[in-house]
């Protein structure tokens, strides 16, 4: 049983995210509004209607100590400045397949740069200041997630190809590769970038040494064909917290590769899926689903009634 429970929306969610310190959540709900929540007191703190955002959101990241909402649609990325309830920029965004669409946004902590992931597997960096933008292709097909290692100069990038890309922001190059069987489904950075964890839609799940690309573990997970959808490494814990495609919660040992304990998520229909997990630094984990429903829970008391089972 979650410790606490918040509702904070009685529409049903296209996309969702948790801010880093679990006190804020951005909701796309099905009319394609956008709403910011201060989830514990569940007041609004800023709404932007779907007539100013893209006429086809596809994509959308928060970052709380930026002040920055970033909304993209087929072909346009906006940047919207939470404090002033502002659009502060707007980009035109393009592959190389002049059908290409924007499929994921990856943002460092300086701000300074925006990476965007395309259906043809290219990857635009825009530099945000001068309006500059630089287009690498390492994929050959959709781009399912982007993200920076090192602030600015390492990128993570993975794709429905089946390869998971760590490359240099600046050159484009290679620094190593990792192919999986099926497209990629979930990547997920630790706390201090050091490990990686990333996972197909088949039967592979894998950890693996951020810096160097080597495969630290791989989990036994014998339900095949069902695939995790987020992925979360818990901190000062040998355990890594993951969702499936649909509202199951399991909890990892990183060592042995094995399942300590699994749960669900408040569902109240089968389509409901986890939209993001963030951990707070006493150990609890904040959920959020696609019905809007925000959910806290004490790892340490999962891990403890795993050992009584």
């Amino acid at each position: 049983m979650p410790s606490e429970r918040y509702v904070l929306s009685d529409q049903l969610l296209l996309d969702g995210q948790l801010s880093k310190d679990g006190s804020w959540a951005l909701l796309l709900s099905e009319k394609a509004d956008i709403y910011l929540f201060d989830i514990r007191s569940q007041s609004q703190i800023l709404t932007l209607d779907a007539a100013v955002l893209p006429s086809s959101v596809r994509a959308v990241l928060m970052d709380k100590e930026l002040s920055i909402i970033l909304v993209a649609g087929n072909n346009t990325l906006q940047i919207w400045d939470i404090k002033h309830a502002s659009l502060r920029k707007q980009f035109e965004v393009n592959g190389f397949d002049e059908l290409a669409r924007v499929s994921a946004l990856g943002l460092p902590s300086s701000g300074r740069l925006v990476a965007v992931g395309m259906t043809d597997g290219s990857v635009s960096l825009f530099n945000v200041d001068e309006k500059q933008a630089h287009r690498t292709v390492l994929h050959t097909s959709n781009i399912a997630y982007v993200n920076f290692i090192n602030d600015d100069k390492t990128i993570v990038s993975a794709s429905h190809d089946g390869y998971l890309r760590v490359w240099e922001a600046l050159t484009g190059n290679e620094l190593y590769s990792i192919s999986f069987p099926s497209r990629v489904s979930t990547v997920a950075l630790n706390h201090d970038n050091t490990r990686l964890f990333a996972s197909d839609s088949l039967k592979t799940q894998l950890i693996i040494g951020a810096h160097d690309g080597e495969v630290l573990t791989q989990f036994d997970y014998l339900s095949r064909f069902k695939w995790f959808r987020h992925a979360l490494f818990i901190k000062g814990a040998p355990y890594l917290l993951t969702s499936s495609a649909k509202s199951e919660l399991s909890l990892w040992h990183m060592q042995s590769g094995k399942e300590v304990n699994s749960w669900n998520v408040e569902a109240h229909s089968m389509g409901t899926t986890v939209l993001d997990m963030v951990e707070l630094d006493n150990s609890d984990v904040l959920t959020l689903n696609s019905e809007g429903i925000v959910e806290i829970w004490d790892i340490n008391q999962v891990q403890f009634n795993a050992t009584q089972q």
